[in-house]
């Protein structure tokens, strides 16, 4: 079991650190791009509607761990800077990483997700690629120059 225990949660880092990489790259004004004429899917919002889907599914698992954690939902109103999107990611990441180890101790079972640990590992890591590549093509098509790391490094598994 600790080899299988062992991939799940560096699987999970490996995507930490991939969005890591992304924002470590980003300006405070890449986050106010958008590639919609009409303003929506900037790139801080996308990034905090990342969080917010691992906190509304971190509050079904556990609702007293996240209480107590003090975090909240960012709101489509709140300013959003890199150092606070960061943090939030940082933590959150913490928390999941901790949920996947007491889902593990429960022969993969985790509440209110019916369909067990590795699934939920995989519909984190879906959703958050599916927003890295948003993120990546508002930032080429914004004129933003993507530096190698980005176009390249976030596929180098073995390096992140």
């Amino acid at each position: 079991m600790a080899v299988l225990e062992n991939q799940i949660l560096e699987t999970w880092q490996v995507n930490h650190r991939t969005n890591m990489l992304l924002m470590s790259k980003l300006t405070e004004d890449a986050l106010d791009l958008s590639i919609n004429p009409r303003g929506g899917g900037k790139i801080g919002h996308q990034l905090a509607h990342m969080f917010n889907v691992r906190f509304w599914k971190l509050e079904a698992i556990n609702r007293t761990k996240m209480k107590e954690s003090g975090l909240i939902a960012v709101k489509s109103k709140d300013k959003k800077t890199i150092s606070l999107l960061t943090e939030l990611h940082k933590v959150s990441t913490e928390i999941i990483q901790q949920e996947f180890l007491t889902a593990i101790k429960n022969e993969g079972k985790v509440k209110g997700f019916k369909r067990g640990v590795i699934p939920l590992l995989g519909y984190f890591i879906h959703h958050e690629a599916h927003h890295r590549g948003n993120i990546l093509l508002t930032l080429k098509l914004s004129g933003f120059k993507l530096p190698d790391e980005l176009k390249y490094g976030i596929w180098e598994w073995n390096k992140i």
